[in-house]
């Protein structure tokens, strides 16, 4: 359902975006899959903290050099404070930002970050919903080849959803 949402969207929206996302894009060289899609990102200042604390992480420059992502600070503390009991900080502060501003969309692939968005009416997608997409707008030509250059680098993909991805999906 949110991938058929994600397909209609053109032109300029709000969306969100955690830190797991940027550095998993950025590890396979495809973090400007982001603006491309979507032109313009936000993310709050613990994310930014969170990426670029270390130059040597991946994004920390992109990050830091980019005019295509916009760094925002959160007012609603109380919230903020309430989520990081249960979430990372990087999540609270996307979830919070996003509240604050209406965003359409937030990136994040935490489960439970998800439920809390979801709790809170927000819509959202992951690091490979963020591929699907690109595919889909043949931004990407090898959908299967990004996933396991993706599983290389360490991110996490079930052998079941994998498989699913790649039966559904024109790779």
């Amino acid at each position: 359902m949110i991938l058929k949402w994600l397909k209609s969207l053109r032109g300029n929206f709000k969306v969100v975006v955690n830190s797991s996302v940027i550095i998993a894009l950025a590890k396979i060289g495809k973090l400007t899959l982001l603006k491309e899609l979507f032109k313009k990102i936000i993310i709050p200042m613990q994310v930014y903290e969170e990426v670029t604390k270390d130059p040597t992480l991946p994004g920390a420059e992109e990050i830091m050099k980019t005019r295509w992502i916009e760094v925002a600070k959160i007012s609603n503390m109380k919230l903020f404070e309430e989520l990081c009991s249960e979430i990372d900080v990087g999540e609270a502060a996307v979830i919070v930002l996003a509240l604050e501003i209406n965003a359409d969309l937030v990136v994040l692939d935490d489960k439970l970050a998800r439920k809390k968005a979801e709790f809170f009416g927000l819509r959202y997608t992951g690091t490979i919903g963020i591929l699907i997409l690109a595919k889909k707008r043949k931004l990407i030509s090898s959908l299967r080849d990004v996933l396991i250059e993706l599983r290389n680098k360490g991110f996490w993909i079930s052998n079941k959803l994998f498989q699913k991805i790649v039966e559904n999906i024109n790779t």
